[in-house]
């Protein structure tokens, strides 16, 4: 018999085949010449566990045979008694492609958004005049996911390869909050250190036969009440009071009351003396907690999840900044593609013009069927181009919709109002080089990693060290046959026993401990090898702050040198557009008294569009060197007006504080007590930038 999942009994019938019929009846001979041999009368005096032994090993060696030589059936040769039923629940895979049972809303932007424009769907929309500064605070208010530009075409986007690793407004949050190993928030720091109460209400009975004449059965019956208090001090120190109360009744005749109640009061405390003891360790790493020392390290305190806060808020701050470059990027690139399709058409009606002359003049017999095909050839390369400039548009306009959070096409047209900087900017070296290894956010962030692993380290070496605890503890015990009522009368002396309750405080019953514990790994090699660790962390995010200033001021330089080579660029390219459009004029003139090609005006007028094309794309290259400097020294955020500020509490958290700075104004100090522990953070830079190198300001500038 056997149950199939939905609870049905399955009858299989076997059929031995012969063969095993025959092996079966050999083995039963063996095992009947065993048996014989077994019930001998020299092994008969005890006859029960081998008469057990031999019928056991006779069934299950007549079973395994059976089992080991049957044929296993296919699931045609299987006949059920209740017919044939069609199979439900059977599949013949294991793994499958499944889609979670989750119904999203669509996001907003998606579920509004038109049609999008594109060659094929060229619609009149509204224009719709946008600046800078309103494309950067409409992104910071839109996204909550922090959009930056992507390489790579369809699907490369960080938010759809790498979802878990995108930033977002959450960030800070999320790490504030954190509970793991690693990246602890300060809740879950401070929560270390939290009164923790613990009770417990348990019974229990026991009835048992005992070696005792006259008691056949002992009976015990109890009840208990445990009640702790304990909590962590910042100093290593473990403070605990406790209440246990126990009631416990028997029948043994020995026992003077049948019925009695104990309990103990008390308070312990343990108070490191060298590993693990002292503020500065504490709030590095945490009270110590020795089963998980190996695993959380001393990076488990309220100083290490603070300086996580500030790492998550260095990142979150490169993440917007990232942002708000790409914005400007973007705000650049559409001002480009619009510069560049009003080019395109310009030359397009240009080779439209000049195409409509040469067919005129192929009409009346005055110019040759190729030159007529020469202008038509260039009117399609014009056109085709204009085209191509149309779609950029498109695209441009798109690219900067996604990094701002706005519709895909909301029925209007975004359009740059401003323009760009055609102004010199010659940056100062030294100035520059001073901002940005005071100013960029990635130097603070491996600072504040720097720190960090120096508190670490400084924890880790108080660990290579004993462990050495000063305890003690004071206990008040109560005893009685009733918890709190005093009419019962002792046997022996006849006056009213003393409760449990009353017992505490009349009998003087106490219990107390001091003294000191001491344990020590012999050699101390884990600790040692913690506190080296550290070490070669500290020396290589040393090294790694030493490369960082080395790649700043590289990008530094090479932002000033794009600066210098946009600018200069420019103007080559607007000087080669003013002599570009003197040259098609006078071609013009020419052409039109007959005295030259037309092969030359088309030359001409290619060679205008591309002039003012390449034109446009410098002073947009200029400019974005320009954001590029500003983000090099560390000032884009300022240079756009955006500061990073913490959002808005509940009012009543504001009430709270407020009561607790009156309340530690209003207290009174205690002058043995080291209460202010030593800074590791401040409002400002810290230090200065020691350059070594004069600064030059007055210098020849060679000619090309």
């Amino acid at each position: 018999m056997k149950s199939n999942p939905s609870g049905q009994i399955l009858i299989h019938i076997r059929c031995w085949m012969t063969s095993t019929a025959s092996r079966v009846r050999g083995l039963m001979a063996r095992h009947m010449r065993f048996r014989a041999l077994a019930w001998c009368p020299a092994h008969n005096a005890r006859s029960g566990l081998p008469k057990l032994l031999i019928t056991g090993t006779l069934a299950s060696s007549i079973l395994f045979s059976g089992c080991s030589l049957s044929r296993k059936k296919s699931p045609d040769e299987l006949q059920y008694a209740d017919g044939d039923k069609p199979i439900s629940s059977y599949r013949g895979h294991n793994t499958a492609i499944e889609y979670p049972a989750l119904d999203n809303i669509t996001a907003h932007a998606v579920s509004i958004s038109s049609e999008p424009r594109s060659l094929q769907r060229r619609v009149d929309d509204e224009v719709r005049e946008v600046t800078l500064h309103e494309m950067m605070i409409a992104a910071l208010s839109h996204n909550q996911i922090i959009e930056t530009s992507a390489l790579g075409g369809v699907g490369s986007k960080a938010v759809l390869t790498n979802p878990n690793g995108v930033a977002s407004v959450y960030d800070s949050a999320i790490q504030e909050t954190g509970i793991l190993f690693g990246r602890r928030g300060m809740d879950a720091a401070l929560s270390d250190f939290d009164a923790r109460l613990a009770s417990s209400l348990t019974f229990s009975g026991q009835d048992n036969r005992v070696n005792t004449a006259g008691l056949p059965v002992l009976q015990n019956d109890g009840g208990a009440f445990n009640t702790s208090l304990s909590k962590a001090f910042a100093t290593g120190a473990t403070a605990s009071v406790i209440s246990n109360w126990s009631d416990s009744w028997s029948n043994s005749p020995n026992n003077v009351y049948p019925s009695t109640y104990q309990g103990v009061i008390g308070a312990q405390i343990t108070q490191p003396l060298l590993a693990g003891s002292g503020v500065e360790f504490t709030r590095v790493a945490g009270p110590t907690n020795p089963a998980f020392g190996s695993i959380a390290g001393v990076s488990q305190g309220v100083a290490i999840a603070r300086i996580n806060q500030d790492l998550s808020l260095a990142d979150f701050e490169i993440a917007v900044r990232t942002a708000l470059r790409d914005i400007e990027n973007a705000y650049w690139d559409l001002y480009l593609a619009y510069r560049l399709y009003d080019t395109s058409v310009t030359a397009h009606e240009s080779a439209f013009q000049t195409w409509r002359e040469a067919q005129t003049k192929l009409e009346v017999g005055t110019l040759k069927k190729a030159e007529e095909l020469q202008a038509r050839d260039r009117l399609y390369e014009t056109k085709s181009n204009l085209e191509l400039a149309l779609n950029q548009l498109y695209q441009s306009e798109s690219e900067l919709r996604r990094l701002i959070g706005l519709p895909m096409n909301d029925g209007t047209v975004l359009r740059p109002s401003e323009e760009p900087i055609v102004a010199e900017l010659r940056p100062d070296w030294q100035a520059s080089l001073v901002d940005g290894l005071t100013h960029r956010v990635e130097l603070r962030r491996q600072k504040w990693q720097v720190k960090s692993l120096m508190l670490q380290l400084d924890a880790a070496r108080t660990l290579v060290r004993p462990s050495l605890n000063a305890v003690a503890g004071y206990n008040v015990l109560g005893f009685g046959n009733t918890l709190g009522s005093q009419k019962v009368l002792d046997p022996a002396t006849g006056t009213p026993t003393n409760s449990a309750l009353g017992s505490m405080s009349r009998d003087d019953l106490n219990s107390w401990t001091v003294g000191m514990q001491f344990s020590m790994p012999v050699g101390l090699r884990q600790a040692r090898s913690q506190a080296r660790n550290y070490e070669l962390q500290v020396a290589k995010a040393n090294a790694v702050l030493a490369a960082q200033e080395r790649s700043i001021a590289h990008d530094i330089t090479i932002a000033i040198q794009d600066v210098a080579a946009a600018y200069t660029a420019a103007q080559s390219n607007l000087n080669r557009l003013e002599a570009a459009k003197e040259r098609v004029e006078l071609l013009e003139a020419e052409r039109d008294v007959g005295t030259l090609t037309l092969d030359l005006v088309l030359r001409a007028q290619a060679s205008v569009a591309a002039a003012e094309g390449a034109y446009y794309q410098q002073i947009v290259a200029y400019n974005k060197a320009i954001t590029n400097l500003n983000l090099a020294t560390g000032r884009l955020l300022e240079y756009n007006n955006v500061y990073l500020q913490e959002g808005r509490w509940n009012p009543e958290a504001y009430d709270d504080a407020l009561l607790r700075a009156q309340a530690r104004t209003h207290a009174t100090d205690n002058p043995n007590l080291r209460s202010d522990p030593p800074e590791f953070a401040s409002p400002h830079p810290i230090g200065s930038v020691e350059l070594l190198t004069p600064a030059v300001h007055d210098y020849e500038v060679l000619s090309p």
